[in-house]
């Protein structure tokens, strides 16, 4: 079985290589991934010479299997000289690009451990010569460079074509207007992504900021639409703070930014700093985030119904590389905490960003608990892995988080609300007396189903890493893709 899965990765390597030599865009971030995968395959040509392997190479050669799968798609992509193609795959060519590299760092650790201590150190010393951060931005920053050269030759044909045509000129020119405001829009997002830190994270003025329509409330907190710099932002406004002194909350929120930083993704919500308010008394408190315009996923399955599952699986793929970014710190303990549906925005693209724990020493310093906070529709419960139902004194870890977004994935595919109109005793019964998941729709994708399952799976040895996660669901979106070109 296991030789019959190195042939596999074997013959994936090779057809990505005669791909990249058809690339037509994108080539110095293809390239640097092929150069990854020739250094990948030198331990995985050693394996093929031996009788057996364990069980965790196994593992780390059947997720490999997957990442070299997303790799083909990826590069296969980029091979067309299509026009709309390359105007449609730029807006998330950095979100996976990073997935693949990250999970071929994954692959990278996991094949070193067949190799003896010396053999070991000089495989990872090559690895990463080729898998540096700031050779990944030099090449994407050359990519867009040169896409950008494409675009403006292909407008300015189309600008001649106008020059051509005198029927409806005006009509035709105003498409042209729209195309090029779309490329502008398109070129925005892929430098934001190129180097997010750009955006800042800051204190604010109250004079800087522009309070617009309020949003939602809570027993704690108003939540605002508002502006900053010309950019649309969420205002989270605290009631009641617990605290007054200006000095603490400063200290604290700066200690939290430094741990962010980090955490720095484009599936991850930006936080663009504080602002403190001492005109008033006590003083008031507010936190300047970005603003997804789309509200959480719970409120998108409410609000729009009828989407596709390519979106619905898209959806799902950025909330796994947010919470991925998190667990792939090298701090074993950094978990999300609570990961529910609510806890993950939506931006207009559809882009879904996990939110809800970036500053949360920074808010249980300033804000003071309501009991309107626990008049939820869906209670945390709901979302709790069997351990954690079972043990009042559990501490969260990855896989029982992962339990948790598991409930998040089925909630999307099943377009419902988890454990609907059960009490957290009924819930604690059905989940760690019986072991039950609720079923998934008929129309939901095998691939997902399997996987969402192994998510939700009793057993937390049986569910799958984040970055596994985040690898199926990119692999199941492709499929997905191909059925619908």
């Amino acid at each position: 079985m296991w030789m019959e899965r190195m042939e596999t990765i074997a013959g994936l390597a090779k057809e990505i290589y005669s791909l990249y030599n058809q690339t037509q865009w994108n080539k110095k971030q293809c390239g640097r991934l092929v150069d990854r995968i020739k250094i990948l395959m030198l331990p995985v040509e050693f394996l093929q010479k031996q009788p057996q392997i364990n069980k965790d190479v196994g593992k780390v050669l059947e997720e490999l299997s997957q990442t070299l799968e997303n790799a083909k798609s990826l590069v296969a992509k980029y091979t067309s000289r299509g026009w709309w193609k390359k105007f449609f795959w730029a807006f998330n060519i950095m979100e996976t690009f990073e997935l693949i590299n990250e999970r071929l760092s994954d692959a990278a650790q996991g094949l070193s451990l067949l190799l003896q201590a010396e053999e070991r150190i000089k495989f990872l010393k090559k690895f990463e010569e080729v898998n540096q951060k700031k050779q990944d931005k030099k090449d994407a920053e050359a990519d867009l460079e040169e896409l950008k050269k494409y675009f403006e030759k292909a407008a300015d044909s189309i600008s001649d074509q106008v020059d051509i045509v005198h029927q409806d000129v005006k009509l035709v020119n105003e498409g042209v207007q729209q195309i090029g405001a779309n490329i502008t829009e398109m070129f925005k997002l892929l430098e934001k992504q190129l180097n997010p830190s750009a955006l800042g994270t800051t204190e604010i003025t109250k004079e800087t900021l522009k309070i617009h329509e309020k949003l939602m409330e809570t027993g704690s907190s108003s939540l605002y639409r508002g502006e900053y710099h010309k950019s649309i932002v969420a205002i989270k406004e605290f009631k009641n703070p617990q605290i007054t002194d200006v000095s603490l909350a400063r200290k604290t929120f700066w200690r939290e930014v430094r741990t962010m930083k980090k955490f720095e993704h484009p599936n991850i919500l930006h936080m663009y700093g504080i602002c403190i308010d001492n005109s008033c008394a006590p003083p008031s408190f507010s936190i300047v985030m970005e603003y997804c315009e789309r509200g959480t996923i719970r409120e998108v399955l409410k609000k729009e119904q009828g989407l596709t599952w390519e979106t619905y699986i898209r959806m799902s793929e950025g909330a796994a590389l947010g919470l991925y970014r998190l667990h792939q710190t090298t701090e074993k303990s950094v978990v999300h905490g609570n990961i529910t549906s609510s806890k993950f925005l939506v931006d207009l693209r559809y882009c879904v960003k996990l939110a809800g724990f970036e500053i949360s020493r920074t808010e249980s310093s300033i804000k003071r608990m309501s009991n309107t906070d626990n008049q939820k529709e869906v209670h945390d419960s709901a979302y709790l892995s069997p351990q954690a139902l079972g043990n009042i004194n559990f501490i969260q870890d990855k896989p029982s988080e992962i339990y948790s977004f598991g409930i998040v994935l089925w909630e999307i595919a099943a377009r419902s609300t988890p454990f609907k109109g059960l009490t957290t005793e009924q819930i604690f019964q059905k989940v760690t007396q019986e072991e039950y998941k609720e079923p998934l729709p008929e129309d939901c994708p095998e691939d997902l189903q399997v996987l969402i399952n192994q998510c939700r799976d009793y057993a937390p040895e049986v569910r799958p890493s984040a970055g596994v996660v985040a690898d199926k669901l990119m692999g199941i979106l492709n499929k997905e893709m191909e059925k619908h070109p």
